[in-house]
């Protein structure tokens, strides 16, 4: 595979790249006067982006380069929830999807968030509509932003049915401790580490390059973990155990439920308070994030809390809801025509 630099360089030689699918990592040799920081790979819109120099190959006086693929859409053509968050610089933002509707998918996709969560466990959402949704948000996004689903329970059939619809990855309320996150494991991973049915008929669509890969596409993304498996921290039991939690292979990391948190610490129900308990809540699943390289996110409504959020280390924030947008949106515009229309009429 021959790969050139950006750029004008009239001194080049074609780089030789070694290819690992798992983990995804390319070996870049090249000529020691040149030091590209991006690379386009022939026949790809991919875009190979230098992170680290690892060694010198002093036998060819070549720099050895370790890289990753990060395509225009920051790091979402693979599919992976987690990869595109480390992608970006701050936290991924996104909105929640509470209207069961393939047209609202259609209009989140167009917006500029970074992901959308569809939540099953506070609206009444069924399995067909969820799936339609996913992949309605992906081809409206053009495969640029990622869905994901709140599973209502921890289920074996939320769990399958959501993973099956091609979501980037679920998150499963009320994870109280290890053990009840061995069992969603097991029904969310295939053998031999789970038990998961392998029929991921719809998942497919769900792909952000395109169905073209097929179920056997999607098998190996879930191989390679891209697809996120994410519990809910939001009880006092959770916070006590959340390194247990997250320490166990196949979780890519949490969110935080501030409200029920709250309610189990015997704060009142919020998104954000002052109090230290919360704080220091806060403080512990982030340090545990950071220890053990898993993300972090919670909610993060409005400029004042997604500041907050974002200063105290966490990885994605959930910032807006469906309904609220379309209330906010609608009373916006009537306000200001309404404003216009003052104005004419105290002219007459």
């Amino acid at each position: 595979m021959c790969i050139v630099p950006t750029g004008n360089y009239s001194n080049y030689a074609a780089a030789r790249v070694t290819i690992s699918l798992n983990p995804k990592q390319y070996v870049v040799h090249w000529p020691p006067e040149v030091t590209p920081r991006e690379l386009h790979l022939g026949l790809s819109s991919t875009v190979i982006k230098i992170v680290t120099s690892s060694l010198t190959d002093n036998s060819r006086h070549r720099k050895m380069y370790s890289a990753e693929t990060n395509s225009s859409a920051n790091g979402a053509a693979s599919g992976s929830f987690v990869s595109k968050i480390k992608s970006l610089k701050g936290p991924a933002i996104g909105t929640v999807l509470t209207i069961p509707s393939i047209t609202i998918a259609q209009v989140a996709g167009q917006s500029n968030c970074d992901f959308v969560m569809i939540d099953m466990e506070h609206a009444p959402f069924t399995i067909d509509v969820v799936t339609q949704m996913v992949h309605a948000f992906v081809s409206s996004s053009k495969g640029s932003r990622l869905p994901i689903v709140r599973i209502p329970s921890h289920g074996v059939e939320w769990i399958k049915w959501a993973m099956d619809s091609g979501a980037a990855g679920i998150i499963i309320p009320m994870v109280n401790n290890a053990e009840e996150m061995k069992q969603i494991l097991d029904r969310a991973l295939y053998p031999p580490i789970g038990r998961r049915s392998f029929g991921p008929l719809y998942a497919p669509f769900g792909h952000p390059e395109g169905a073209q890969s097929g179920m056997g596409g999607y098998f190996e993304r879930a191989k390679r973990g891209d697809i996120a498996i994410l519990p809910i921290i939001e009880s006092r039991e959770g916070l006590e155990t959340a390194e247990e939690i997250m320490a166990l292979d196949g979780v890519s990391g949490v969110f935080i439920g501030p409200a029920d948190l709250r309610l189990s610490l015997g704060l009142s129900a919020a998104t954000d308070g002052p109090e230290v308990e919360f704080l220091d809540a806060l403080r512990k699943i982030c340090d545990i994030g950071k220890k053990l390289g898993k993300v972090v996110g919670s909610m993060g409504m409005g400029e004042t809390i997604a500041h907050k959020r974002a200063a105290e280390g966490m990885d994605f924030l959930l910032s807006t809801f469906d309904y609220g947008a379309l209330v906010g949106g609608f009373a916006s515009e009537l306000a200001a025509a309404r404003k216009g229309v003052e104005s004419a009429v105290a002219k007459l």
